[in-house]
């Protein structure tokens, strides 16, 4: 088989039917790219699955406790979710804004759209003007980012919906030898500026930019440092308007 990121994940999350899971793992052996997305990926549910529990609202069990004498015949079941829903959104929030997950998150999408043939973009253009344009019109402001980074050109974008259940504006650049994908994460991320690391097989660098937070995709480390290189004036001329 060739590479396929999603089977990867599928492999790491035991989704896999006996025959596919097989497969991965015999293509696992012979491709470097894919093991270290199978480590890496192994490695983020490992420290997922080690977090400590977030420690509820100050209040939150007493004022449990004084609905249960004000409701008795309610309280019952609602005392069985009440507590594990509340640590439940807790700990959703505190996962929206951990750095591992986001990269990992941006990265997925990054290889999901860029599998689809024709690419899933809602605008289709090279010019900067035209995509800064159509996302003005959904509401979001952004600058119109380079039209060329060396051989990386301006492809088109579109809103990508993210694990976090928010929605990221994403731009696609492409040129014969990679793909790069330049997402604004709508959520606070936890991370030392910048933060540049691997998830699945890609490149991911997070960095905060005139307040905003954006993360590089790519195949190739080189055309995720030249993108963020030539983001950086963009957007601090643009913030300073």
């Amino acid at each position: 088989m060739s590479c396929d990121p999603e089977r990867v994940t599928g492999l790491v999350d035991a989704e896999l039917d006996p025959q596919a899971a097989a497969a991965v793992a015999a293509h696992l052996e012979t491709c470097l790219a894919c093991r270290t997305q199978a480590e890496g990926e192994r490695t983020l549910r490992a420290r997922l699955r080690g977090l400590s529990a977030p420690e509820l609202p100050a209040g939150f069990e007493a004022r449990v406790r004084e609905a249960k004498r004000a409701r008795p015949s309610a309280l019952p079941t609602a005392a069985r979710w009440a507590l594990p829903l509340a640590a439940a959104l807790l700990v959703g929030v505190w996962l929206r804004g951990f750095a591992p997950l986001v990269a990992w998150d941006l990265a997925r999408d990054h290889d999901k759209c860029f599998s689809r043939q024709p690419l899933p973009a809602k605008v289709l253009s090279g010019e900067p003007a035209t995509v800064a344009d159509w996302f003005r019109e959904q509401g979001t402001e952004l600058p119109a980012l380079p039209a060329q980074v060396g051989a990386l050109r301006l492809v088109g974008a579109r809103y990508c919906p993210l694990v976090s259940l928010a929605s990221a504006p994403h731009v696609y650049y492409a040129s014969a030898q990679g793909r790069v994908s330049v997402f604004v994460v709508p959520q606070g991320v936890r991370f030392e500026d910048p933060l540049s690391s691997r998830a699945r097989s890609d490149h991911v660098l997070l960095m905060r930019l005139e307040g905003r937070v954006v993360g590089i995709v790519g195949e190739q480390e080189a055309d995720v440092q030249a993108l963020a290189a030539a983001l950086r004036p963009v957007l601090t001329a643009w913030a300073s308007r």
